[in-house]
């Protein structure tokens, strides 16, 4: 392939990923934002409802977070291998196109040219200036704090349905 063809297949996979990212985070987002709603009618059923009442309105309510919870994990597990296949497609582009890079390099090297070398100077005319490496804990924080974030939520629903039916 030629430079401009890795190139754009580089950017709409990058972009693609960008965006997989994305609904990733939604996501999260959105059905954090469904468990937390539903602490308000639960809130309101604890105080406003006789004792069998409230236990059959609670369970209800625990069932349906229940639910909510199993969806996050089930849409969360599918968006994340979207995002690892994506990523794996996008390392393997890098992979190919160092090839080519460094092949080009062999021939403008042996043509007489410049030829920038990235392993010892990052900094050759309009090359990146630095680079920059996140450790493993910085890029895996995020992710698993939401996932010990739903197995919380899942954990406190499973409680509240069978605490009220207990006591």
């Amino acid at each position: 392939m030629e430079l401009e063809e890795w190139l754009r297949l580089y950017q709409a996979l990058s972009t693609t990923a960008s965006v997989k990212e994305r609904s990733y985070w939604t996501i999260a987002g959105i059905f954090l934002l469904a468990n937390c709603l539903l602490i308000f009618p639960l809130s309101l059923f604890l105080f406003s409802y006789e004792v069998l009442e409230g236990r059959f309105f609670i369970t209800v309510l625990a069932g349906i977070g229940l639910l909510v919870c199993i969806a996050w994990s089930l849409s969360q597990r599918r968006s994340t291998q979207e995002i690892e296949h994506v990523s794996g497609l996008l390392r393997s582009i890098e992979g190919q196109f160092a090839g080519g890079d460094f092949h080009r390099s062999l021939h403008k090297l042996l043509a007489g040219e410049e030829v920038c070398i990235p392993s010892t100077s990052w900094k050759c005319k309009e090359w990146h200036p630095e680079v920059t490496h996140l450790g493993p804990a910085t890029r895996l924080l995020p992710r698993v704090s939401i996932s010990l974030l739903q197995v919380v939520f899942l954990l406190a629903w499973a409680t509240l349905a069978t605490v009220p039916w207990i006591i």
